[in-house]
């Protein structure tokens, strides 16, 4: 991880997205990673709009009319090509859309499930969440998929994906998704205004689980046996999602260039990680730090190397000020 680099860590991508921007810091060469920087970006800050915004009794027909007509005229910039200053780092994401022929389709298809997000305060059933994980965060993996997955000819001209970015990077989507519903069950229930609760009804309501149950259970951090059954069955659902993505990395991997395959088995790693720390901690999410130590993510790059048969030499050096003797931090 270089120095230049690193100073991109005050990008919304780096705060928002902090796992992917870790292994987006691996994709070659520079203007790649400069790529995701400005997409990312881009979807975060429509993303903002409507972010835990299970807050529908709080928002007047007025202020969601202003989001929706903001989410249209997000979605119909990139179908037209023709950005304003509106989104952040609009130059480096204009030249990004140019040199690897990004799509305009991830970015309609998040502005629609966002509008959703503004409508909806709780999920029916488990299909229904997991549609909904797939509706919001295959967008924008997409668009890291398609940057994984091109390569360069002789001449520095870019060869795009040979493969279905879209089915590629619902799996892991979904995966990483579902992690992010467990390990930040207790920040989402703690959201201002009000409580935002992704865990759906069909499922909370078979274990008698109420919200006041969840806010017994954020303020002591000790949940109920009922409570921790629950969780249980979501952390099985979580390890069927991982085995999926699992499938689908390793169906894909022949296809990706060597910085797109480690960058891809990096992200897996990750939330494989996060992923064993539900149940090392006993399945309770409400007193445990879910953030990985560099101890931790350096046992995931190690993995991803193997997984993605690079030697441990060829990401040592960017690697560094993870497994550095101080252990420094992440993000200075």
């Amino acid at each position: 991880m270089t120095p230049k680099r690193l100073r991109n860590s005050h990008n919304p991508a780096c705060k928002c997205a902090p796992n992917l921007y870790l292994a987006a810091n691996f994709l070659e060469p520079d203007d790649k990673y400069r790529a995701f920087l400005a997409v990312r970006s881009a979807m975060e800050s429509v993303d903002g709009l409507t972010n835990g915004n299970q807050t529908t009794g709080k928002l007047t027909q007025r202020v969601k009319n202003q989001i929706l007509s903001k989410l249209d005229r997000f979605a119909r910039m990139f179908r037209n090509r023709s950005f304003d200053n509106s989104l952040p780092y609009t130059q480096d994401l204009k030249l990004a859309i140019a040199r690897f022929n990004i799509p305009d389709w991830p970015f309609a298809k998040m502005a629609e499930a966002m509008k959703f997000n503004l409508e909806n305060d709780r999920f029916e059933s488990f299909e229904r969440l997991a549609a909904f994980l797939q509706d919001t965060a295959a967008p924008p993996a997409s668009i890291f998929f398609h940057l994984a997955g091109c390569s360069f000819d002789e001449r520095g001209q870019v060869n795009l994906p040979s493969f279905d970015i879209e089915a590629a990077a619902r799996p892991m989507a979904s995966f990483c998704s579902l992690t992010h519903i467990l390990i930040d069950c207790k920040a989402d229930f703690l959201s201002d205004p009000k409580p935002v609760i992704y865990l759906d009804l069909d499922t909370t309501d078979s274990f008698h689980i109420t919200e006041n149950h969840l806010a017994e259970a954020v303020q002591t951090g000790e949940p109920s046996l009922k409570l921790t059954k629950m969780i249980m069955r979501y952390y099985n659902l979580l390890t069927d999602f991982q085995t999926g993505a699992e499938k689908s990395l390793g169906d894909l991997i022949d296809q990706l260039p060597e910085d797109g395959k480690f960058a891809l088995s990096f992200i897996f790693e990750i939330y494989s990680r996060l992923t064993a720390k539900i149940s090392n901690n006993r399945y309770n999410l409400f007193s445990a730090n879910f953030d990985l130590t560099p101890d931790e993510i350096e046992s995931a790059a190690l993995a991803a190397a193997r997984r993605s048969h690079i030697s441990p030499e060829q990401i040592t050096d960017r690697l560094g000020v993870l497994i550095s003797p101080k252990k420094t931090a992440l993000f200075p």
